[in-house]
């Protein structure tokens, strides 16, 4: 099956010559429940969970050709590919448009093969940061370059709604589809939202329907663009107006959020976030 590597740039990390990725082999999200045992009380409390981790597992056939200081070149170069980036990104290629942040902090042996050329490793990798897979693709790419179900960039897999690929709106009220099975929680998770020439005398509201969430911007405004980037209130890219906002946020659920704007105006507003997966 296969998988790539790719740089924290987002570019494709090529393997030495004679190494070969077999598979990517990632567990479910594993959850750490939160209980509590309170004497007279049968059993426990349960508070709920919070996801933890996956298990992940990189496979990869080694054949060296020119004798045995080609083995240890070869094994040399990629020690040095698997730690050359902080972290890197991983995506199998039965399935290419998403991926996942890992890192490699494991010693490894390849297992030599007797009396040939050939070694086998298989070497556990570590989730850095989300446990989620992530499209490479955000939404804003989407709106850009518009929705084909038959570009290799998009597809049919990851559940693009062909009657919401709209994420730049005009209107007042609108719908913001997220294709992934993760609700978008802003505290954790990248979503930008961008909102273009904000005109208000301090009244300014963005809300989620769909959660009951609302933002507030409580500033007056002629014409700044201000960007939610996750928690931070950006003016113009750079003021932090934080405290002129009443410190809420809104997040995206799975499927259709009906959002609307009040107590101002802007010529669109623009969503832009990946999709994530368990």
């Amino acid at each position: 099956m296969g998988f790539t590597l790719y740089t924290p740039e987002m570019q494709v990390l090529n393997f030495p010559v004679g190494i070969k990725p077999l598979d990517l082999l990632a567990s479910s999200v594993g959850k750490e429940r939160i209980e509590e045992t309170i004497d007279g009380i049968p059993g426990t409390i349960d508070y709920g969970f919070n996801y933890s981790t996956r298990e992940v597992k990189l496979t990869f056939w080694l054949t060296h050709f020119h004798g045995e200081h080609d083995y240890h070149l070869m094994k040399a170069e990629l020690n040095n590919l698997l730690d050359k980036t902080e972290f890197m990104y991983i995506s199998t290629d039965a399935l290419p448009s998403r991926m996942l942040k890992i890192t490699v902090d494991e010693a490894y042996i390849p297992e030599r093969i007797l009396y040939s050329n050939a070694s086998q490793l298989e070497i556990t990798a570590r989730i850095s940061g989300l446990p989620f897979w992530r499209t490479k693709y955000t939404t804003q790419d989407i709106e850009t370059s518009g929705y084909s179900s038959i570009a290799e960039k998009y597809g049919t897999a990851d559940s693009i709604h062909i009657d919401h690929t709209k994420y730049t709106h005009t209107a007042n009220e609108f719908t913001i589809y997220n294709a992934g099975n993760v609700t978008i929680d802003p505290r954790n998770m990248m979503l930008n939202i961008r909102l273009y020439r904000l005109v208000t005398q301090g009244e300014f509201k963005l809300k989620n329907l769909t959660t009951g969430e609302e933002f507030q911007y409580k500033g007056v405004l002629t014409g700044n663009t201000v960007d939610l980037n996750g928690i931070k209130v950006l003016i113009g890219l750079a003021q932090n107006r934080l405290r002129d906002t009443n410190r809420e946020f809104i997040s995206l659920v799975p499927g259709e959020n009906k959002i609307t704007i009040s107590g101002g105006t802007v010529e669109n507003i623009q969503f832009d976030f990946p999709f994530y997966y368990k």
